[in-house]
């Protein structure tokens, strides 16, 4: 293209990587000096949006240029072929979508002494399969099994076991069990013995108290002793009367007199308190 812009002239458009034009690209001088058409614009180029197909999810990080979808299938389901899509700069997405196919556990194989049974024949995902013993023999382990998502059964594979080998593991299974019971009871009840008499207070002698009480009973004797002494003497006093002590010279006889001879007696005589002594 040429930098004239005479009547004539052309004029072409080219959009950056990444957009798209809109409008006429090419565009002429016309005679009364306009250009043809409009002006066209340059726009982002975007993917068509994709759509949920087969119970698939598609999660988008952008319809641009680059970006990306991922497809993801319904649990117990798996994709097959890439389960991602780009947008190209052309405006459509790499690949083809992927298709989503169930999950299929297979047979789980046979037991000894016992047969499988599938429910609805078919080992697909959330089958189930059941499990039974001829007769004589018990069954040990789960009585179904489902098919997971992972494309495995769920539990152990259960076997049969005659009747008395099935009770002989029970019994000595309980006897474990009450053993080991029982052993575990006689260590808790130790250490709660141990922790008991570790923790039992030591009684310590409280002689200040002891000192205490002993002064306090004497102090006690001590009051009782003078009260009772107290007592005694009141009731002393209160039985003797009042002529134990005489008054001065109330009942005082008078002096004792001596007798002449002439009195014809042959000696003196004393009176004491009305006795006569010679």
């Amino acid at each position: 293209m040429s930098n004239v812009t005479y009547y004539g002239a052309a004029v072409l458009y080219e959009c950056n990587d990444r957009f798209q034009l809109d409008g006429h690209g090419r565009r002429l001088c016309l005679e009364n000096g306009t250009w043809s058409s409009e002006t066209p614009k340059c726009q982002e180029i975007n993917c068509d949006e994709l759509k949920s197909e087969n119970n698939m999810s598609v999660k988008l990080t952008s319809r641009t240029v680059g970006g990306t979808a991922e497809y993801i299938c319904p649990r117990g389901h798996f994709t097959i072929d890439n389960v991602t899509r780009h947008c190209l700069p052309k405006g459509s997405w790499s690949g083809r979508p992927p298709t989503c196919q169930m999950v299929d556990c297979k047979h789980p194989g046979p037991i000894e002494n016992g047969r499988v049974i599938i429910m609805n024949d078919t080992t697909t995902y959330n089958s189930a399969a059941e499990y039974h013993c001829v007769p004589h023999f018990q069954r040990i382990g789960p009585y179904m099994r489902k098919c997971l998502d992972d494309g495995q059964w769920s539990g152990e594979q259960p076997y049969c076991q005659t009747i008395t080998a099935a009770m002989n593991d029970t019994r000595t299974l309980g006897l474990a069990v009450t053993v080991g019971g029982g052993v575990v009871l006689f260590l808790v009840i130790l250490l709660a013995l141990i922790y008991l008499r570790l923790k039992r207070p030591t009684p310590v002698k409280n002689t200040e108290n002891v000192e205490g009480a002993v002064r306090k009973e004497e102090q006690n004797t001590a009051v009782m002793s003078y009260a009772s002494l107290s007592d005694v003497q009141n009731h002393i006093y209160d039985s003797v009367t009042d002529y134990t002590y005489d008054e001065p010279n109330s009942y005082y006889e008078p002096s004792p007199v001596s007798k002449t001879k002439s009195d014809h007696t042959t000696g003196a005589t004393v009176t004491i308190n009305g006795v006569a002594i010679r």
